[in-house]
């Protein structure tokens, strides 16, 4: 745990206005609790077991899911979890719905059609913002997970824009955008991302 980095990127996102999403997959218990008494209260999650085991050591925090869903373990997920970041299919939302109406999802685009990633298409996503203000859950925002050899500022640019159509056709939809890790959030933060998803950074 880099507790000189993690203050560092703190007050860099708080600038900004955006939150900070600590990615915990395969960390130890001794240095989330690091994490969560320096008072970082949302935690991102990859796999349901870890999730679990976490949500018994740390109760009052904020879960959110981040990898891909697999639709068997979606009553369990959101069991556990406030928030998705990876819905993109319209059977995924049908399930969340049926289940709760109280999580808060992000819609995943392909931003790159990138065929070795989830998410929507950039065409495809006004639709899937349709359905979902015909069954009457709204997202609360849009995110991705650019190639790794993408230019970051076209990516994110493309994102925002994307991001402002979609409030303006739809006023009840969420604005979030969920975008850039540690590698990049430093780019997203200045193309309007809301929330930046913060692993290695802060626990190397």
């Amino acid at each position: 745990m880099d507790l000189k980095n993690l203050e560092k990127i703190s007050e860099k996102i708080e600038q900004y206005n955006c939150a900070l999403l600590a990615v915990v997959k395969n960390q130890k218990i001794s240095d989330i609790k690091q994490l969560v008494d320096f008072g970082i209260s949302n935690l991102g999650e990859n796999r349901v077991d870890e999730l679990s085991n976490h949500k018994k050591e740390f109760p009052n925090e904020n879960y959110h899911f981040i990898a891909p869903l697999q639709s068997r373990k979606i009553p369990e997920i959101i069991d556990t979890c406030k928030v998705l970041h990876s819905v993109h299919r319209t059977k995924e939302l049908d399930l969340i719905s049926q289940s709760s109406s109280n999580v808060s999802y992000f819609v995943q685009v392909n931003i790159d059609n990138d065929p070795k990633k989830s998410g929507i298409s950039e065409k495809n996503i006004f639709d899937f913002v349709i359905y979902a203000k015909n069954v009457n859950h709204f997202p609360s925002g849009i995110m991705c997970i650019p190639n790794i050899e993408s230019d970051r500022k076209k990516v994110f640019s493309k994102m925002q824009k994307i991001n402002k159509q979609i409030k303006n056709e739809f006023p009840q939809y969420g604005g979030g955008l969920s975008m850039g890790m540690s590698d990049d959030y430093e780019i997203a933060l200045d193309y309007g991302a809301t929330i930046v998803r913060i692993g290695s950074k802060i626990f190397s």
